[in-house]
């Protein structure tokens, strides 16, 4: 974690206080590549690494997961906004999935 006390800066909570990419999956998304280097293929994905999802296409990311499995060549993640645990990545059961759904794949070096 960096930037505190900066909201706009790094990714950081503390004190009861946060940066706006802890808190905002836009802006974690933004905030990624600075400690990550963005990849083409979930396959490129191992534990600890980070899928962005833009639900329905516009260009604004709604959603952050981070790989916590890899069950049969099929990474799983985690998130919070409703607990998910070992949930598929392609996060199709979602209510809030489209067919426009966008992905961006980060993998943390």
């Amino acid at each position: 974690m960096r930037g505190y006390p900066n909201r706009a800066s790094g990714w950081w909570m503390m004190n009861g206080s946060w940066s706006f990419s802890w808190a905002v999956a836009h802006s974690m998304r933004w905030f990624l590549p600075s400690i990550a280097t963005q990849v083409s293929d979930v396959n490129q994905l191992e534990l600890g690494d980070v899928i962005c999802y833009d639900f329905i296409g516009d260009g604004r990311v709604d959603h952050t997961t981070i790989i916590t499995a890899i069950s049969n060549g099929i990474p799983l993640v985690n998130a919070h906004t409703n607990d998910s645990r070992m949930r598929n990545w392609a996060y199709r059961d979602s209510a809030a999935y489209t067919p426009n759904i966008r992905y961006y794949f980060f993998h943390i070096s």
